[in-house]
Order: structure tokens, then C-alpha cells, then sequence
């Protein structure tokens, strides 16, 4: 089939991975409450995990085929001064589902161990890269890039917490806690990072709100890896509160991001939230708190019933040619 049948291939950048690292999130945190739940959360975690992993398996065949057809497309999403760091979602797709495949799957082999090691090391090279990136722009004479000082820096960070999900069971304790070690160290910088750009330039345009979720995933995806390492209860308390506090903050700006029109950038709230579900189950599952129990649950369907809206949102946008299309001119300029 000639290029020109598939145009539609171009505009398929890497924030389209984040509807794995949704749907593995949602299903481990699914998974947590099969204790609760019972075997029909066991059924949803599988179907959600299995989504992802199918996603992941076209995504990375696409992936291929537009860095064949469309390199030029593919060098200008990793030139973009926002978009940019949505390149580490890639390797954090590879392992969240690597999680799902270990902790629920059992699958602890060489070659999931193989699989894993590709993504843990895909995500050190994009935070190396991303923040390398940052360092130059700070380094010229206009100072740092303020606009491209947002919430996806934060995605350079989260896919390094994410590397204990399976590194740990596959029998990679020490580096899955350095790799961790390294993405909150970078989540503490990327969020003074962004305080400072927002006091001296103001929020980020209302097409780029959905990217404010993504502040809940380094706590929230943190302290899971944090309960992967074996880490005392305490300091997986002090994760949720963090992420806690980012999720009620996010939702200030709810509002305003559902009145803009939907965009692969509204599956920022994905990954975040299912996340910030699942460590409120394991807290409430090591504690046997009741409160917590209850709370865990009404996270769990919040972030169930977002996920499906995103899911149904996407077909919708697929079917009626508003997706994989040309971004809209105001989201360009905002960068």
C-alpha cells in the first residue's frame, strides 16, 4: 500500500502510549483488590491487562512504520519544546505491562526478564535525554525554555518508578532501586521546576491542562515501586498522602480541561489515577483499615469509570476522523 493511503500515520505520535500505561495501571490496580473483590476483579484486571498488552504489541508495529514512512514527523515530535518527554512513555508502556505480565501473569522468565531490561534501560536513556535537553535550553543566552517546563517532564521521572513493578520478582533488586531512586529524585526537580514557571509565567494554556494529572503518577506509581522494594508501610502512607494531595489539586482544573475539545492528550488522567487506585488498595489492604478499604474502592471506580470514558472518547474520535489528524492550531501555539 502506498504512503499516501496511510496519512493518518503521521499524527500517530508517542503520547498514544499512553493508553497501555492506562490500561496495565488500571488492571494492576484491579489486581490489588481481587482480596476485596473477589474473582471478578481477578476477570477485569486480566481483560484490562491483555488490552494493554495487545495495544502495546500494534503500537510498537505502528511505531516502526511511521519511523519508516514518516521519520521527518517522528524528529519533530522529539524536537518539540512540550511534547517531547511523551517519548518516555514509550519504554514505560513496555514496563508497565512487564509488571502485569510478572505479578499477575507469573511470568518470570529470561524472556520477560529480557523484555524488561529493554524497557528499564529505554527509560534511563529518555530521562537522560529529556533532561539533558533541559540543561541546554538553560544553558543559552535567553535562559532556560519556560514554556516547555510542564507537567511531562514528570514522564521522564514516572517510568523510572515503575521499573521495581516487575525488576524486583525478576530478581533485579539493586537496580530496580537506583532506577527508582533516580525518577524521584527527578520528580522533586521537575516539580520546582514547574512551581517557578507557573508563579513567574502563569498556568498552562487550557489545552495542555490535562497534562497537570500526570503530577499524581510519580508519588502514586512511586510508592507501589516503593511496596515492590519492600519499603515499610510508613513510607508508603507518606506516597499516597503526596499523591493524594496532587490528586485533589488536579481536579481544580477539571473543569476547564473537559470544556476544551478531546484530544490523545486527555489519557494523562490515566495512568495517574489508576495508579493513585492502586495504592490505596494496597494500603488498604496491609493496614485492614475499613476507612480505607471504602476509600480504596470509590478510587478505584473514579478511576475506572475516567479510563472507560477515555476509551469510549478515543473510538468516538477514531470513527469520526477528529483523532490522528492534525493538531488543532491553538494547541500548537501554546507550546
Amino acid at each position: 500500500m502506498a504512503r499516501a493511503a496511510r496519512p493518518w500515520l503521521k499524527f500517530l505520535a508517542p503520547g498514544w502510549f499512553a493508553i497501555v500505561v492506562g490500561w496495565g495501571g488500571l488492571a494492576l490496580a484491579w489486581h490489588q483488590a481481587t482480596v476485596l473483590l473477589g474473582e471478578p476483579a481477578a476477570v477485569v484486571s486480566q481483560v484490562l491487562g491483555w488490552a494493554a498488552i495487545a495495544a502495546l504489541a500494534v503500537l510498537l508495529v505502528l511505531a516502526v512504520l511511521r519511523a519508516q514512512w514518516h521519520a521527518g514527523d517522528w524528529l519533530a515530535d522529539l524536537r518539540h519544546p512540550v511534547r517531547h518527554p511523551l517519548l518516555a512513555l514509550l519504554p514505560m508502556a513496555m514496563l508497565v505491562t512487564a509488571g502485569f505480565a510478572v505479578q499477575v501473569l507469573g511470568a518470570d522468565n529470561v524472556w520477560m526478564a529480557g523484555f524488561w531490561m529493554l524497557g528499564a534501560l529505554g527509560q534511563l536513556a529518555a530521562t537522560v535525554w529529556v533532561f539533558h535537553r533541559l540543561r541546554l535550553s538553560a544553558a543559552t543566552d535567553k535562559g532556560p525554555n519556560w514554556a516547555g517546563v510542564t507537567p511531562a517532564l514528570f514522564m521522564a521521572a514516572v517510568g523510572n518508578v515503575v521499573v521495581p513493578y516487575a525488576g524486583v520478582a525478576l530478581g533485579f533488586q539493586i537496580w530496580s532501586v537506583a532506577q527508582w531512586a533516580v525518577g524521584a529524585f527527578f520528580f522533586v526537580i521537575v516539580q520546582g521546576l514547574f512551581m517557578v514557571r507557573v508563579a513567574a509565567f502563569g498556568m498552562l494554556p487550557r489545552r495542555l491542562l490535562p497534562m497537570i494529572f500526570i503530577s499524581i503518577a510519580p508519588p502514586a506509581a512511586g510508592g507501589l515501586g516503593l511496596a515492590q522494594i519492600g519499603a515499610p508501610v510508613e513510607a508508603l502512607e507518606g506516597a499516597w498522602g503526596i499523591a493524594l494531595f496532587f490528586v485533589l489539586l488536579s481536579f481544580l482544573s477539571f473543569k476547564a480541561m473537559m470544556q476544551e475539545a478531546f484530544t490523545i492528550g486527555h489519557w494523562a488522567l490515566s495512568f495517574p489515577l489508576a495508579a493513585f487506585a492502586g495504592l490505596s488498595m494496597h494500603l488498604a489492604l496491609v493496614t485492614q483499615s475499613g476507612g480505607m478499604q471504602t476509600f480504596a474502592i470509590l478510587a478505584l471506580a473514579l478511576a475506572s469509570v475516567v479510563i472507560g470514558w477515555l476509551t469510549l472518547a478515543t473510538a468516538r474520535g477514531l470513527r469520526d476522523g477528529t483523532l490522528l489528524a492534525p493538531e488543532p492550531v491553538a494547541l500548537i501555539h501554546s507550546a
